[in-house]
């Protein structure tokens, strides 16, 4: 993977590591960005190995011998990569005659330069597995890069929906920001970046401040990046600075996620939302933008609450009021968390990646 510093890609890769690392299985994580990263300390009890690695970007892309080196070093049996790491990897791989090698894309529909199509069909060929997180993306790889279709895998996102679970401590979260008990509180968790989006979720309060409700909103948009600042300025520009709360990255998700009965994900793009699966897990209500594999996450009983207008903000607002006059909150929430555990478990995933790396060996080779 190219870093391990927090967001849902690594918070997956995490867990992944945790759980065959405590099965017995020998798990190292080679972040390619050089640094240990936010998770990396967290995690070495459950790895054999943290190697950060900076190979240099042009020389490595012909021949990467740092890798390369490390992965003979460990008697790597399978190779996982994920977005970010694919050709790089997988060619590192293959030289250092790794017998599996499998990757996972995680989302790339909307911003997906000719050059990186045209690299990573070349990885696609150097790979034995593909795994899509969503039918919608696996038919993208195979249309756009030319994954072959026995080789593509759809495996959903999956949460431990025993550990995220609605609790009445996440109440405590609430009384540290300084939030009414009896507000309804909507949010998010993300970096803080422009493809997030985040100043749909400020916009949107401030046209329910314009509404006048009797019970009280309020906001809180979890983590850090550089929207920070910018996002705050425009929650007091609008005059709901005290109704948007910027507590910055938290150490809990569960609490901070429980603490929300409102998940709004306003991304212009995205692949499949692990902090959408999350909230869904604790009962918050979502609210999502069509891209990536959002709406399908939702499933057919949800739809509704998909933003498919030009103005989001707009729609939110619209569904906070609803919400916050009786809309059927806790009833749709209860709809979210089943949808999570009867499709998105973190169990069914792990065990399909399981029945990957067990698979036949590699029958693919450097072109």
């Amino acid at each position: 993977m190219f870093d391990f510093d927090g967001g849902g890609m690594e918070t997956l890769v995490a867990s992944m590591a945790r759980h065959f690392g405590d099965m017995g299985l020998r798990v190292s994580v080679l972040p390619l960005s050089g640094r240990e990263g936010r998770l990396g300390g967290a995690m070495r009890p459950h790895l054999s190995a943290l190697v950060p690695l900076r190979p240099r970007p042009v020389v490595s892309m012909l021949f990467p011998r740092s890798v390369v080196r490390t992965l003979r070093q460990l008697r790597a049996d399978v190779v996982h990569l994920h977005s970010g790491s694919w050709y790089k990897g997988a060619l590192a791989a293959r030289l250092a005659g790794v017998r599996r090698i499998v990757y996972t894309e995680h989302g790339r529909e909307h911003h997906d330069p000719l050059l990186a199509r045209t690299v990573d069909r070349v990885a696609a060929r150097l790979t034995d597995h593909v795994v899509a997180v969503s039918a919608r993306l696996g038919g993208y790889l195979v249309r756009e890069l030319g994954v072959r279709r026995a080789a593509l895998h759809v495996v959903p996102n999956g949460v431990n929906t025993a550990r995220f679970v609605r609790t009445p401590e996440a109440a405590v979260v609430r009384r540290q920001l300084g939030i009414d008990e009896a507000a309804l509180v909507i949010g998010t968790i993300g970096r803080l970046e422009p493809v997030k989006a985040q100043e749909r979720i400020v916009r949107a309060i401030a046209h329910v401040r314009a509404l006048g409700l009797t019970r009280p909103v309020a906001a809180v948009i979890w983590g850090d990046g550089s929207r920070r600042e910018p996002l705050a300025q425009l929650a007091r520009s609008l005059g709901v600075g005290d109704l948007v709360h910027f507590p910055g990255w938290t150490t809990d998700a569960v609490q901070a996620h429980g603490a929300l009965d409102v998940f709004v994900l306003p991304s212009l793009s995205e692949g499949a939302s692990m902090s959408l699966l999350e909230a869904m897990a604790c009962e918050a209500v979502p609210l999502v933008t069509p891209v990536g594999a959002s709406a399908e996450m939702l499933g057919p009983d949800l739809q509704h609450l998909v933003l498919r207008g030009e103005h989001p903000e707009v729609e939110i607002a619209e569904a906070i009021a609803t919400f916050a006059t009786g809309g059927q909150l806790r009833a749709t929430g209860h709809r979210a968390r089943e949808r999570v555990v009867g499709h998105f478990s973190e169990a069914r995933m792990m065990a399909a990646y399981e029945r990957l790396y067990r698979g036949p060996a590699s029958t693919a080779a450097v072109p």
